[in-house]
């Protein structure tokens, strides 16, 4: 008995692997029959050399729309190639990205057969989503047809016309087939160089900004500056220059046609920017650009064309405040370039007379400074300069606001004047004339700016520190300072009812 049931458990092992034998090879039999089942052995469909392509047409089954790509070979042997589908619209196509699609559409190797795929309509092959014919330069053509994509969307489904036998290739080549015109646009919207713009107009609709500058090309040094001229007169900061260096080397991410509902759908009927570049050559480029929607901007080149589409990131300096855009003082002139500045207001007068060498400082040896002809060169323990201090408060202005339409009456008296005097012994005069209870109007040799200024930038109290005074308070500090110095060191006290 013992014998017999030691027989008996290799007896049952056997039977079962003899199940699973009849169960692996009847699933395995189920699997051979899937249409996607496929041969481990690759296979070249199709390959012709871009030098004997002339042309590649694609039939759209969805809208039975042909895109058709035509290459032309000059003399010297170079290739060109042109989009002659049946969507063009005279817009400049890229021709890397038309040379790309005619290379992949008149190439299908490395392709994989699908066995038992005799019937053309399990693999969309019966009524192919694209007809794709390739027209040799000897006038042959060959024609080749793309069905479905797979289940995983990794492989599309093609095959010869006039041939049953149905090939996997990877999924590249059906969106390739699926371009239209507009994939083949250039993405580049505009390029040309900063030092070939001789003006710059910028219109935003939201705030009624309307501003226009100047192009200032230093050769010397290959840099660009701009001076507006309209509605004020200033320097132009770094974020402008910024936003007109992006614009002159424009790039669109994608495309749309340029309906009017697109038009309309895009905020491009009333756009909320334009930009105009004046070139010096007489051409002229005006870019309308949409408000930023869903982290995009929509625009149009000279009004004509498709929609281009921008990430919004490199058009952000769009939406900025105006006063971003120009230079943050009122005027700024080096030390070097002044011999002296007079400010009186209605109570009291000073003049400061400099002479300071290229690229010296106030404080430095070689140079001299008087405040109402006495030597002003009196510094901090830590030799902060009071009289560098003074020139700050008067040369560091910030502008306030932009008042375009402020009308300053006839008869109005100044509350403070400012006379600036340079090594060319020109003058210029900056009047300050009451706006509110805070702020001032400015006027350059009698002429408004259209800049206000707050009453901090006059008449701040810094206390101890020495880079937050206004002019007045930093006129006092010097004049106690030059009283009160010892050695030409002084302290502002801390407690000033002691000063």
């Amino acid at each position: 008995m013992k014998t017999a049931k030691n027989l008996l458990i290799p007896f049952i092992i056997m039977i079962l692997l003899a199940v699973g034998v009849v169960v692996f090879f009847a699933i395995d039999k189920k699997w051979s029959r899937s249409p996607a089942q496929t041969s481990v052995n690759s296979v070249d469909v199709l390959y012709i050399s871009p030098v004997d392509v002339a042309s590649v047409s694609v039939l759209h089954k969805e809208n039975n729309l042909t895109v058709r790509v035509d290459k032309k070979t000059s003399n010297n042997g170079s290739d060109s190639y042109i989009y002659a589908g049946d969507d063009k619209d005279g817009d400049s196509y890229s021709q890397s990205e038309l040379s790309i699609f005619m290379e992949a559409m008149s190439s299908f190797v490395g392709c994989t057969p699908v066995q038992d795929s005799k019937n053309l309509a399990d693999f969309g092959l019966d009524a192919p989503n694209f007809t794709v014919t390739v027209k040799k330069t000897d006038g042959s053509t060959v024609v080749i047809l793309i069905g479905n994509l797979s289940p995983d969307s990794e492989s599309c489904y093609i095959c010869a016309q006039g041939s049953s036998e149905v090939y996997m290739v990877t999924a590249d080549r059906y969106k390739s087939a699926s371009k239209v015109a507009k994939d083949f646009l250039d993405s580049r919207i505009i390029k040309v160089s900063l030092s070939g713009i001789e003006s710059v107009r910028f219109v935003r609709k939201k705030d009624s900004v309307d501003l226009s500058a100047s192009c200032n090309y230093d050769e010397s040094a290959d840099s660009v500056s701009f001076r507006f001229n309209k509605p004020f007169e200033i320097d132009s900061s770094a974020y402008f220059d910024r936003l007109i260096e992006r614009i002159c080397d424009l790039e669109a991410n994608e495309y749309e046609d340029a309906s009017s509902d697109n038009l309309l759908k895009f905020g491009l009927t009333n756009p909320a920017f334009t930009v105009t570049l004046k070139m010096k050559n007489g051409m002229a480029y005006m870019l309308d650009f949409s408000s930023a929607k869903s982290g995009f901007y929509y625009g149009r080149l000279n009004g004509t064309g498709k929609v281009f589409k921008i990430a919004a990131t490199k058009l952000e300096n769009l939406e900025i405040p105006v006063l971003s855009f120009i230079n943050s003082y009122v005027f700024n002139d080096p030390c070097e370039n002044v011999i002296s500045v007079e400010c009186s207001d209605r109570d009291r007068k000073f003049v400061m007379k400099l002479d300071v060498p290229k690229d010296k400082a106030i404080s430095d040896a070689g140079s001299t400074v008087t405040l109402d002809g006495r030597n002003a060169k009196v510094s901090s323990i830590t030799g902060r300069s009071y009289a560098a201090m003074l020139y700050e408060s008067i040369f560091c202005i910030d502008i306030g606001g932009v008042d375009e339409y402020a009308a300053i009456p006839e008869n109005a008296r100044p509350m403070m004047t400012i006379t600036v005097f340079d090594r060319n012994h020109s003058s210029v005069v900056y009047d300050f004339y009451r706006r509110s209870d805070d702020s001032y109007y400015v006027c350059k040799n009698g002429q408004y700016t259209k800049f206000y200024v707050y009453q901090r930038e006059l008449y701040n109290d810094g206390g101890t520190d020495t880079y937050d005074y206004g002019i007045w308070p930093a006129y006092e500090i010097l004049t106690k300072a030059i009283t009160n110095q010892i050695n030409g060191i002084y302290e502002i006290p801390t407690n000033k009812e002691n000063a």
